[in-house]
């Protein structure tokens, strides 16, 4: 069964729409987080806030370009699941940025991380496992930070 002319051309059409569509609903719907230094500690205000107790927390510097610094707490739920989040500072929104595209750049199973990335300011906040209940409780919370 051979397509026609005008029948190509539809398929083609349609094919190169299913592509675009998600690209422009992407650019237009994703929201950007502007660069802004962020006082204290906003992930152990947001743990405090949520009522969930850290079990442990660590300083550490990602090996990252324009990294200074952050934290990363070891929480536990009330099921017993371990939970892991870290913080890092970034001395510009550039630095911060190529972090991001960096992060969003691997796909699952080839290097990317499995946790979830959140932007707050200067900062990014990584938590392992990302389908934990602690960051259904404290993403809002962190979120709101940002406003």
């Amino acid at each position: 069964m051979a397509l026609t002319l005008r029948e190509e051309h539809g398929l083609a059409l349609f094919l190169v729409l299913m592509f675009l569509i998600p690209c422009f609903l992407i650019i237009f719907v994703a929201q950007e987080v502007p660069y802004s230094a962020v006082s204290g500690e906003p992930v152990k205000e947001a743990l405090a806030a949520a009522g969930v107790t850290v079990t442990s927390t660590k300083d550490v510097i990602w090996n990252l370009p324009g990294a200074t610094g952050g934290k990363t707490y070891m929480l536990s739920d009330a099921s017993g699941n371990s939970v892991t989040i870290s913080t890092q500072s970034f001395e510009s929104a550039e630095a911060r940025d190529a972090v991001i595209r960096l992060y969003n750049s691997q796909t699952v199973g080839r290097g990317h991380p499995v946790g979830s990335l959140i932007v707050v300011g200067s900062q990014l906040v990584y938590v392992t496992p990302a389908n934990s209940e602690i960051l259904q409780e404290i993403g809002p919370v962190l979120r709101n930070r940002v406003k």
